[in-house]
């Protein structure tokens, strides 16, 4: 497995019954090297991570985490990995680059962004540019190389960001909804929504802290029923009915 988008193994990481400061030290930046006192707080948070049992799995599906102690890593040395993936994509093994290769490709083709992929493959743009290239370059070499017109079964562009999209958990998290943010699942607390039902909006944790945000109906699943809440949302980018009525 490359990657697991979903982070099933999150509920079996220790570190979600230890205190969240230590793994969350104010004062450092992802790009710049950290004070000793920050340090030294990071350094006790992955000796927690030592201990993990999904210490392999965090490490390797969280490399986007712009803040904290994740996987016995911490921000700027995640930061640093980052930066080296371009050079570092050449010194892979062929079958490692080929795999990841193909993957970018199908996330680019289900209508990605790169900082959708970015977050969840932690892959910055300019190592899935290389990878993208990689994987075009070969389907263009097989195409000369057959003189056969060959139909590949794969989902049209539609279908395939809808395979795409991270599937809701099947148990109930600790808020009210699952909601897609930022190419994952994540557990938040439902706000309100507008009068049609179509966006919703709920409070996750983004970062350091949380976000308040509007999502489309489809992007939520509320496992934990509350009484609707009606909300006015002035920038929604479709018009609401009733402007459509008054407008035919």
């Amino acid at each position: 497995m490359l990657y697991d988008p979903h982070r099933r193994w999150a509920p079996r990481g220790i570190c979600r019954e230890e205190d969240q400061h230590l793994f969350f030290s104010p004062g450092g930046q992802p790009n710049r090297k950290p004070a000793k006192v920050t340090q030294k707080r990071w350094d006790q948070a992955k000796e927690i991570c030592a201990m993990c049992p999904v210490l392999k799995e965090c490490a390797r599906d969280t490399l986007s985490e712009e803040y904290g102690v994740f996987g016995g890593l911490d921000e700027h040395q995640r930061y640093l990995i980052r930066r080296r993936l371009y050079k570092a994509v050449d010194n892979w093994p062929e079958a490692r680059r080929l795999a990841w290769a193909r993957e970018i490709w199908s996330l680019r083709q289900a209508d990605m962004t790169w900082s959708q992929i970015l977050y969840r493959t932690g892959i910055p743009a300019g190592a899935g540019e290389k990878l993208l290239k990689i994987w075009t370059d070969r389907l263009a070499a097989q195409q000369q190389d057959s003189p056969k017109v060959v139909d590949l079964e794969l989902p049209e562009p539609e279908e395939a960001a809808e395979e795409r999209l991270p599937r809701f958990p099947d148990r109930p998290g600790r808020r009210n909804c699952w909601v897609r943010h930022r190419g994952v699942v994540a557990d938040a607390w439902y706000r309100g929504e507008t009068p049609d039902g179509k966006w919703v909006y709920a409070t996750t944790n983004a970062g350091r802290g949380q976000v308040n945000k509007w999502f489309m109906a489809e992007d939520v699943h509320l496992y934990r029923p509350v009484a609707a809440v009606i909300r006015a949302f002035a920038a929604r980018p479709d018009p609401p009915r009733e402007v459509l009525d008054a407008t035919a």
